[in-house]
């Protein structure tokens, strides 16, 4: 029983982790459509700032502001 509750709280615990994380992680992906090239530049969570919100989630960035990065 004990070692069935410690497995709990591992599982428990790395997904709590991974969520944290989630969307901060850059790693082109391939879009499946050309991604419109315009300049209204988005802050990633990576704070990288991208070219524009299409831009951010295609490299898997999904928490972004408005604005370049250190412009605050």
């Amino acid at each position: 029983m004990k070692k069935l509750t410690v497995s709990i709280f591992i599982v428990v615990f790395l997904v709590c982790c991974q969520k944290d994380n989630e969307g901060c992680n850059e790693a082109i992906t391939y879009c499946n459509e050309t991604i419109p090239y315009y300049y209204q530049p988005v802050c990633g969570c990576n704070d990288i700032t991208y070219s524009n919100w299409e831009t951010a989630e295609c490299h898997g960035i999904i928490n972004y502001r408005e604005g370049e990065c250190g412009s605050d």
